[in-house]
């Protein structure tokens, strides 16, 4: 088996996926952003809520499905969404 298809299964086979990497953050199967500015990104992602935050934060890619936040970032917070 190709150990590609196995990485983009297991990534895939999930309600939403969360990479950070540098500072880049990338979400996939997001439900909606609920806000933003330069320094808080809040988005809904399944039953929960993520919070982004940083400094000289950017929304670099937006889709309905996936989103690429850019920045200098200090910590992702998740909690149940309510």
């Amino acid at each position: 088996m190709n150990i590609k298809n196995n990485i983009v299964n297991y990534l895939y086979d999930r309600d939403y996926v969360i990479c950070t990497y540098e500072n880049n953050v990338y979400i996939f199967n997001y439900n909606y952003l609920e806000s933003f500015n330069d320094k808080k990104i809040v988005l809904k992602v399944s039953n929960k809520k993520v919070s982004i935050n940083g400094i000289n934060l950017i929304i670099k890619k937006i889709t309905k499905e996936e989103m690429l936040i850019q920045g200098s970032i200090k910590s992702i917070e998740m909690s149940k969404y309510e």
